[in-house]
């Protein structure tokens, strides 16, 4: 290659190399964007997630994904054999030994789909510093910084309180690379959900302040605003099914009809409604939100809860739980949600399978009643035994001392006393020997 191509192509790439830069300003618009990544100030309001949750079709979808998450149960596996329910791990059945699993797992399913994220903090350990027991943990409470000595280990605090990395775990519905916290939908659709929220809101407010009026009375003449208040009770007072007797001076009285399609913002609001459906990525017919050139039958109810199931619930909820879970076991045993029931055929279906599976000879009737949960080893049916008491926390790790601080003496202001009597209850301070009540 030539001098002058070689100087050609070390321009061009320069120029490509700088083309994306911006030029920096001096506002706090700009230092904004540096330290968030956010291009703009956005003008539409940020809703929260409490706001979010009180549009109906947002959630349904959270609720539809935390309890059928919470109604689901763990089956365990021991070097690719499936272990009997009396030999599964304790940590599987009752993860939490102060609510049911349906709760431990409903509120890890909710956490994710409405923070992006879910803690769990391993409460109690055995002599081989085997996990017994898993507890829930407010992500609200969780700071997570950035570790500048060890960038594999970051510091992670629950309520102030430097906390063990093996201790806390972290279950992430999306997280950027590089990024320490979680996001989820609620978080990357926000304008979305703002225009939800807002939708709904307009809605509330044009009825909540009357609306527009239905009836309009017009004078010919000009008149003070005690004359119209005067006119308007007159006409207010008189029941709507009897004759109205004005003042001549009223031209006319127009009756206005109010579009209650459009003061609902019923077109907006349903159309949102499939935005729900989208951002949480569960079928619309699950949602009871009305879909061109598809309905919700008894034929296709299976299909719409395995497209549920394969398209939602399982690879953001379910297999990030999954492995969280069998991370705590032991190395040769994992853990997986019997899904069985939600992706079920309609009875005939299943009994015509069956029936030509035996007929051939492919299964037995006891494998029939075993996939039907008649037979003996159902995790379904299996019992929910209490935890162990060495699985029980003595004590929160974020406990202490009282906030309101040490009794201190009003005299010399020191927090050292003897006690001399117990009843009543009398401190004498050690310094100065006055008495404290």
């Amino acid at each position: 290659m030539a001098l002058w191509d070689r100087v050609a192509q070390f321009f061009t790439l320069q120029a490509f190399q700088e083309a994306p830069l911006q030029t920096r300003e001096a506002t706090l618009e700009d230092l904004l964007q540096r330290a968030t990544g956010i291009a703009r100030v956005s003008p539409w309001r940020p809703a929260s997630i409490r706001d979010a949750l009180g549009v109906p079709a947002i959630h349904r979808a959270v609720t539809l994904i935390a309890n059928t998450t919470g109604a689901l149960s763990l089956e365990a596996w021991r070097q690719g054999v499936h272990l009997a329910n009396e030999d599964r791990p304790r940590i599987i059945v009752r993860p939490n030994p102060f609510t049911t699993p349906r709760d431990f797992f409903r509120d890890t399913a909710y956490t994710m789909a409405t923070r992006g994220e879910a803690w769990w903090w391993v409460a109690a350990r055995d002599g081989d510093d085997a996990p017994l027991s898993v507890l829930p943990v407010d992500p609200a409470q969780v700071t997570v910084t950035e570790n500048p000595r060890d960038l594999r280990y970051p510091i992670i605090e629950w309520r102030g309180r430097k906390m063990r990395n093996e201790d806390m775990i972290q279950l992430t519905l999306l997280r950027e690379p590089g990024q320490l916290r979680g996001t989820g939908p609620l978080q990357l659709c926000g304008a979305a959900v703002s225009v939800a929220v807002e939708a709904q809101e307009w809605a509330a407010n044009f009825y909540a302040d009357g609306g527009t009026a239905s009836d309009i009375i017009k004078s010919a003449m000009q008149v003070t605003e005690d004359e119209a208040t005067a006119i308007k009770t007159k006409w207010t007072s008189t029941p709507n099914n009897t004759p109205h007797v004005i003042d001549p001076g009223i031209e006319s009285v127009e009756q206005h009809v109010v579009n209650v399609a459009s003061a609902s913002m019923f077109e907006a609001r349903e159309y949102q409604n499939a935005e729900a459906a989208r951002m949480f990525g569960v079928p619309a017919t699950l949602l009871d939100t009305a879909v061109m050139g598809s309905s919700l039958t008894y034929q296709n109810l299976e299909t719409e809860f395995g497209k549920f199931v394969r398209g939602c619930l399982w690879p953001n909820y379910l297999e990030p739980i999954e492995q969280a879970m069998s991370d705590l076991l032991a190395r040769a045993t994992i853990c997986r949600f019997n899904v069985d029931a939600l992706q079920r055929a309609d009875i005939k279906t299943r009994y015509d399978v069956y029936t030509a599976g035996i007929n051939a000879g492919v299964m037995v009737p006891e494998e029939a009643r075993a996939i039907e949960g008649l037979g003996p080893g159902d995790v379904e049916n299996a019992p929910m035994p209490f935890a162990m008491p060495q699985a029980i926390p003595s004590v929160l790790p974020i406990q202490g001392r009282s906030q309101d601080g040490p009794v201190r003496c009003a005299s010399c202001g020191k927090s050292r006393f003897v006690v001399e009597s117990l009843d009543p209850p009398r401190l004498r301070c050690i310094r100065c020997r006055s008495i404290a009540a």
